[in-house]
């Protein structure tokens, strides 16, 4: 088994959603801690790499290219591509998958969250859960609008979202396969936005992978066989 390192940077203010409301006024918010510092779940990020990684199974295979990965010869549907199901599983399986995703979270989490806590406990008439978690996010309010430009009646809507700029860094483990890690790499670079309401300018991304401190990036090897 390997590990490799993720990076995630946020290009643009994020939902990504807990698929839950708080309280009266936010209707739409975002996954954090008990502390209230956000973060990324494993399940969210595989989702996207997956979604990410049948994008270029297809362009690969719309290219001609078929010796780069294990690629079958139907390309219209994802469970064609045998290399997808054997890195990122498919449901109703009974074996797990040889890749393991950890949640994403923000660079020296465990150090700033021991200070948090630390501040939590010490000062709790200054800094509070609320406090920790409005100095990551921000709220925004949409309205939607009818065929004539102007606002609907109650369709005011309030949201979090992660601020942009901030980056969260994981792991991700697996087995060690050539054309497994090729593809987690090309998948981190087709990953370019995640989360709800992306349409609207919302979850723009930049993702790296990285093997140490070394930027995974096997472009020139497609790129070479293009040429041919």
């Amino acid at each position: 088994m390997k590990t490799y390192t993720i990076h995630i940077e946020l290009k643009s203010d994020a939902l990504i959603g807990s698929g839950e409301g708080f309280g009266a006024l936010i209707e739409s918010d975002i996954v954090f801690d008990d502390l209230g510092i956000p973060y990324i779940p494993s399940k969210r990020i595989k989702g996207c790499l997956r979604e990410a990684a049948c994008e270029i199974c297809h362009m690969l295979k719309d290219l001609g290219i078929t010796s780069f990965m294990d690629l079958t010869a139907n390309p219209k549907d994802e469970s064609d591509f045998t290399i997808l199901n054997d890195t990122f599983g498919k449901p109703g399986q009974d074996k797990p998958t040889p890749v393991y995703f950890s949640n994403l979270t923000i660079r020296d989490y465990e150090k700033e969250r021991e200070w948090l806590e630390y501040l939590l406990h010490q000062y709790p008439s200054i800094i509070s859960r609320e406090g920790i978690l409005s100095a990551f996010t921000a709220l925004r309010q949409q309205t939607a609008i009818d065929e004539t430009g102007i606002a609907k009646e109650h369709s005011l809507r309030t949201i979090r979202v992660i601020k942009r700029g901030l980056t969260f860094t994981g792991e991700i483990t697996l087995k060690e396969d050539g054309e497994r890690v090729r593809l987690l790499s090309l998948a981190c670079l087709n990953l370019g936005s995640m989360g709800s309401k992306r349409r609207r300018g919302f979850g723009e991304v930049e993702c790296r992978f990285f093997d140490g401190t070394k930027n995974v990036s096997i472009l020139d090897e497609p790129v070479a066989e293009c040429r041919v």
